[in-house]
């Protein structure tokens, strides 16, 4: 078999580029992302424990990496098919609940930890 020689680097630059253009082409994710960086500061600046904090900063991700997945299956979906198929949808809306279910759980884990 003719396999490529594993490169850190190389992979490193693929994980990158698949941020920048999950960033570049999706709304959603900017809003997130914007979203992020606005409640990563509050997190570090009020007044919970340890362990609170970590629930809330780990909490953030959740979307986020939802986001990129969804973004992934939404890509593959569409270079297998651009006809409707009932398949392709479940897929699609599947990889939506995902998301929306990672939305639910950070604000469950928001409301928890300061109410």
């Amino acid at each position: 078999m003719n396999k490529p020689k594993y490169s850190l680097r190389k992979n490193f630059g693929f994980a990158i580029e698949g941020l920048i253009h999950v960033f570049r082409h999706e709304t959603i994710f900017k809003i997130e992302t914007a979203l992020f960086v606005v409640l990563s500061i509050v997190t570090w600046s009020i007044d919970v424990s340890k362990c609170e904090r970590l629930w809330l900063q780990f909490s953030l991700f959740l979307p986020i990496v939802a986001e990129l997945f969804n973004s992934a299956v939404e890509r593959g979906v569409d270079l297998s098919t651009r006809e409707y198929h009932r398949l392709a949808k479940a897929a699609k809306d599947s990889a939506a609940a995902a998301c929306l279910i990672s939305v639910v759980m950070t604000v469950l884990i928001w409301a928890v930890v300061l109410l």
